[in-house]
């Protein structure tokens, strides 16, 4: 049964939400999770493998509650685990820093981070979307919430913005980053009965797969994946037979053989807030699905008869950002900043689609090493009651294309959960909470500071 007041609210149940609401239930905070789809996960269900999780130099630095998750993935048989062994191109000499990704499987990812939310004690209240939001001048107090049975106001202590567009921050009136344009937006789908042996060995034959920029280079080691035969778990590839789809990935979703997924369209313009224009971009990508699916079978190896097996809702790479008490600029991201007030780590390259269609634009952090997020980098600013994680946080757009990879999402959900909890439990407003104790108690827990 739904409450009437908990002590925290997470608005939004994706891979940062689902990471806050089982950090706010195990340190002992009453938790809402409250999401608009009839699943846990966000994007992390679209089949994108977790990416992230270690630096160049191949130090992992997103663990706790990101390495259960991946452990309990193993378990249940869907995923590998982490999978290192590949460079990142360094001007077509492939010694630039480690690449690694954690590949899984997104149906059994979603039955997880479930089984991990509801064993935190946390309630779930599925197909809900935010309406409103309740205040007392800058004080955030509760959201009102619409669904099936109608509107109802949900009362808390604490609002955390897990939403992926700011809607909570929105409506509660934050400042946001003014932005010219934003990056472009993708459907992510599944292909299955590939030959994969026969892709590889046609990319060995094809478009210099090595030298592919300042792309990474294929996972060149097979993996065994229990008593099958080794499949490749990333292959990377670059394309010209036909228009618009001139840079395709091709990574393994689950560790399956002869399954892969592809992360090779893209439409422009698209706004995340306006529902007329997400309704273009899905239109949009679902057609250039079936022309780049026409021209590989027709033109690359190993797909003469593969076909769809699933697609994703659109995935959005950037809208709304909020400002927060600091802007993380790239300047801090791509020198390797730490701040004293970190709470979560990032380490991938910022990873900026460009807004026109063009190649994606990748700039690495110094040294192959990782940066910190302060804190002040989830508050609003001016505003109370009111945390914000994931890809709206208060990062300028050049720091947003690293700090919205998943592993480093799920970080900050740990982190600012976390916080909320013990504010709870010591009577402390957000910005009144040593954050030298929220740090120790991160450590303890498992977290990378």
């Amino acid at each position: 049964m739904i409450q009437s007041h908990y002590d925290v609210i997470v608005a939004g149940g994706g891979t940062a939400g689902f990471a806050a609401a089982i950090a706010a239930g195990r340190n002992g905070a009453k938790t809402l999770l409250v999401e608009k789809n009839g699943y846990i996960g966000g994007t992390s269900v679209m089949g994108i493998p977790f990416l992230g999780v270690f630096d160049g130099k191949g130090n992992q630095i997103a663990k706790g509650i990101l390495e259960e998750v991946v452990q309990r993935l193993e378990k249940e048989g869907g995923s590998i685990g982490h999978v290192h062994g590949a460079r990142w191109s360094n001007k077509g000499h492939m010694d630039g820093d480690m690449f690694s990704l954690t590949p899984f499987d997104s149906e059994i990812f979603k039955y997880v981070a479930q089984e991990m939310v509801l064993e935190a004690n946390v309630d779930i209240l599925l197909h809900t979307w935010i309406a409103a939001v309740v205040k007392e001048g800058n004080q955030v107090k509760g959201i009102k919430v619409l669904n099936k049975g109608g509107e109802s106001t949900i009362t808390a202590d604490f609002v955390i913005d897990a939403t992926g567009d700011a809607d909570v921050c929105h409506l509660a009136g934050a400042q946001m980053i003014q932005k010219n344009h934003v990056q472009n937006s993708s459907i992510l789908f599944v292909m299955n009965n590939v030959d994969t042996e026969a892709l590889y060995q046609g990319l060995e034959k094809g478009d210099n797969v090595e030298g592919w920029g300042w792309w990474h280079s294929r996972v060149v080691k097979k993996v065994k994946l229990g008593g099958s035969e080794p499949s490749y778990v990333h292959i990377a590839g670059h394309f010209k037979p036909f228009d618009d789809a001139t840079e395709i990935t091709f990574t393994a979703v689950s560790g399956r053989q002869n399954e892969v997924y592809l992360n090779a369209t893209r439409t422009v313009n698209i706004d995340a807030t306006n529902a007329e224009s997400l309704t273009y971009g899905e239109i949009s990508e679902q057609r250039n699905i079936r022309r780049l699916v026409q021209g590989l079978v027709a033109h690359v190896p190993g797909f003469a008869h593969a076909y769809v097996s699933r697609t994703s809702e659109l995935g959005i790479r950037e809208s709304r950002s909020v400002v927060g008490d600091y802007v993380l600029q790239g300047e801090d991201v791509f020198n390797a900043r730490v701040f004293e007030d970190t709470v979560a780590r990032g380490a991938y390259p910022s990873d900026i689609h460009d807004p026109k269609g063009g190649k994606t634009q990748f700039t690495f952090i110094k040294g192959g090493e990782s940066y910190g997020i302060p804190y002040r980098c989830f508050l609003p600013k001016g505003l109370g009651g009111l945390f914000v994680v994931g890809r709206p946080i208060s990062a300028t757009q050049d720091a947003n294309g690293t700090t919205r990879l998943q592993g480093t999402a799920v970080a900050q959900g740990q982190a600012i959960g976390t916080a909320a909890a013990l504010c709870v439990k010591r009577g402390l407003k957000e910005r009144q909470l040593p954050v030298k104790d929220l740090q120790a108690t991160l450590v303890a827990q498992g977290a990378v500071i």
